[in-house]
């Protein structure tokens, strides 16, 4: 049985995306029970539609698809998901109810640190 693994991501850039996305998929694609834990600017670039702001002019050439759309490929194909905490939502200026019918859930951050808890956390 696979342990879940929470994602962490508030870093401001695309590089912090990026990894959270890429690791998040791998081990989802491996069949680990991935969330992904949006705070902060990530939140907010989510929400309007920037989560691929700040990517480096390579990214064509590495064949690096957008994020956005991995993240939503990886959620439907996957099974992994992608959440907030509540108080992060309001902290970032969001309406939670907004951010709750784009995203899998509000969740309050003590079940994702006891869901971290059963498995793995990482920090981005």
């Amino acid at each position: 049985m696979t342990r879940p693994l929470v994602i962490f991501l508030s870093g401001n850039g695309w590089r912090e995306r990026y990894q959270a996305v890429m690791l998040g998929v791998t081990a989802a694609s491996l069949g680990d029970a991935v969330t992904v834990v949006l705070a902060f600017e990530p939140l907010r670039a989510f929400m309007s539609g920037r989560f691929e702001e700040g990517a480096p002019a390579t990214v064509h050439e590495a064949r690096v698809p957008p994020l956005a759309v991995t993240l939503e490929e990886a959620r439907r194909e996957l099974g992994l998901r992608v959440v907030a905490c509540e108080t992060s939502v309001r902290l970032a200026g969001l309406d939670p109810e907004v951010v709750r019918a784009k995203l899998d859930g509000l969740e309050p951050l003590p079940s994702l640190w006891r869901l971290a808890q059963q498995g793995r956390a990482l920090a981005f």
